[in-house]
């Protein structure tokens, strides 16, 4: 997700750009794009010039493949993300001087490390790669489920409850225990 953002730096505020994300992982010229880790997206993001950068905004549908928290089968989840970020040159494009980052907080200098990695390099590339791996992460499930009446897995024998009956002795093996066993059988009677 690598875009070449030096003439929309040249033009002046309010000028934009569309790109388009693919599913297959590419961008618009057909390179593929860094490993988002088991996720695809696709959708249409938007790249306004700004006073001070570039503003890209979108809509991006993302399919995420995760493991089930109770059976650990792999799931693939979808989720649509709404992006906002705004990017900042790092180097001048017409002059190639050095520019400082405005300061995200008081008390910070232009560091780039402040911006949170939303800056266009010395080449003028911007890269959505890493902004929309963090969205990806805060739109995950922390358990995701494959259904929501998952039935997990035997904590005995390991069997996936879904899809097949657990073998397991559900007999109490310590004998001192058949009293009460017994007792429960009969209150199921």
């Amino acid at each position: 997700m690598l875009y070449n953002v030096a003439q929309l730096l040249k033009e002046p505020t309010g000028s934009t750009r569309s790109h388009g994300l693919s599913r297959e992982s590419t961008n618009q010229s057909g390179v593929v794009v860094a490993d988002l880790a088991g996720v695809e997206v696709e959708g249409i993001v938007q790249l306004l010039r700004t006073h001070q950068g570039i503003l890209v905004r979108g809509s991006v549908d993302a399919w995420i493949s995760m493991t089930c928290s109770r059976c650990l089968v792999e799931i693939v989840d979808s989720c649509r993300l709404e992006l906002e970020e705004e990017f900042f040159p790092v180097v001048d494009v017409r002059t190639g001087q050095r520019i400082d980052l405005p300061s995200v907080a008081e008390g910070t200098t232009g560091d780039p490390s402040a911006t949170d990695g939303t800056i266009i390099d010395n080449n003028h590339v911007l890269d959505l790669t890493e902004v929309v791996r963090q969205y990806v992460i805060a739109a995950q499930p922390v358990k995701p489920l494959c259904r929501t009446d998952c039935c997990g897995l035997c904590p005995e024998c390991g069997a996936n409850l879904n899809s097949e009956e657990c073998i397991c002795d559900e007999e109490p093996r310590d004998p001192r225990w058949d009293a009460l066993a017994a007792l429960l059988h009969e209150s199921k009677i």
